[in-house]
């Protein structure tokens, strides 16, 4: 094992990152405006970003920097996905997991990386499954603020709204679902939009995606008295809300540009029928992810909804509690855009979602192979400037 380390040292090559180049860091002598960015994830923890939150009156029952929703549809009071005091004790051990699954993901070897692969080899099979399972639900807790972080990074103006519910849904949720369950959630979305019509939210960022199959896996693990048939019948049923939803909330908001993830399937988006990145909207843009080099990441979904790439590959930010961790998908890669966009709205609070779409994919470059076009905030927000000069000599 040494050995074939030490070989694996002595000849990987390490691809040129070319993202630190591209990127801009807004300061108070920019004079950008106030751009409320919309963070549509699980959640995220307020404490680690306290100069970059919202608030907006009459916020009862819901937290006061947005929307928040349990598992069940229900309004939350809670900006970040609530953890019982056994879960608040296991968290500190399983961030540093958390890191270490991130790493040997990313092919990256660390302390870190060894000590998990270590107790690995002394742990049960049920145990090894029983941790999993945690990590995938502290995984998805951690996500939103993870993604936060990367959608106001370099943005003074940037505040923080949480729109918060749990996509886990073939995963994370223990009860069967319905119909019911369905139109309260379609509720909560159209709540979504009309509140980012309503306070004028700019952005809002969609690191999930859901499909027809992931609605019959749910069912299949809640509900064991179905046939195949029945099972798909319902879960096609369910999905049909679910998408509609969306694009419900979606129109809702048409000043507000959303971005969402492409997924990490490594399959067509169009093809799967994940929504939100398969839809075709003027306020939505898809984002697929790519390496540090700005090559395709081997887990990227892709298909003709995905205009534009960012880096998705080991991205640093950070989770509740403040620790920093590198964490890689679409996920990382559309907060990306999320950011270029709250940089353009902060330059220019009189563009509208669809002209922001338009300077972020003009101001794309295409990658070496010519399959992708790399976002570049540089490029987008000249283009801006260039806009407001040609006004002021008209």
């Amino acid at each position: 094992m040494n050995v074939l380390k030490a070989y694996v040292a002595a000849h990987d090559t390490q691809k040129p990152d070319i993202w630190a180049a591209r990127e801009v860091t807004l300061s108070s002598k920019d004079h950008p405006e106030k751009v409320l960015v919309g963070i549509w994830d699980s959640g995220f923890d307020p404490a680690v970003y306290p100069g970059h939150l919202y608030t907006y009156p009459n916020s009862a029952p819901y937290p006061a920097q947005g929307l928040a929703f349990t598992d069940d549809g229900n309004p939350s009071d809670s900006t970040l996905y609530p953890l019982t005091p056994e879960q608040k004790q296991q968290y500190p051990e399983i961030s540093e997991d958390l890191e270490a699954l991130s790493d040997l993901r990313a092919g990256v070897e660390t302390p870190v990386t060894e000590s998990f692969k270590k107790r690995l080899t002394t742990m049960s099979k049920d145990d090894v499954n029983t941790m999993f399972e945690r990590l995938s639900f502290f995984g998805n807790m951690a996500h939103g603020t993870h993604v936060a972080g990367i959608a106001i990074k370099g943005n003074p103006a940037a505040r923080l709204v949480v729109f918060r519910f749990n996509d886990g849904l073939s995963r994370e949720l223990h009860f069967p679902p319905s119909i019911e369950w369905a139109h309260r959630m379609s509720a909560n979305f159209k709540r979504i939009g009309q509140f980012c019509a309503e306070y004028k939210v700019r952005v809002v960022n969609l690191s999930w995606g859901d499909d027809p199959q992931e609605f019959e896996e749910w069912l299949a693990r809640t509900k064991g008295n179905q046939t195949g048939d029945e099972r798909k019948q319902e879960a096609l049923e369910l999905f049909s809300i679910w998408k509609q939803a969306i694009i419900d909330a979606i129109n809702a908001a048409p000043d507000t540009l959303f971005v969402t993830a492409a997924g990490n399937s490594d399959s067509d988006a169009g093809f799967l029928e994940d929504v939100p990145p398969s839809l075709e909207l003027p306020n939505l843009i898809t984002v697929g992810a790519t390496n540090q080099a700005g090559d395709a990441t081997s887990f990227t979904s892709y298909g003709k909804t995905v205009v534009v790439y960012a880096s998705g590959y080991h991205v640093e930010s950070f989770i509740p509690g403040g620790k920093k961790v590198k964490f890689s998908g679409t996920s990382m890669a559309a907060p990306q855009v999320t950011n270029l966009a709250a940089k353009l709205f902060a330059t220019d609070p009189s563009l509208t979602a669809k002209k922001a779409k338009e300077f972020i994919i003009a101001g794309s470059t295409p990658s070496t192979d010519g399959k992708r076009q790399l976002i570049d905030e540089k490029r987008s927000l000249q283009l801006i400037k260039q806009k407001a000069t040609a006004a002021n000599t008209k």
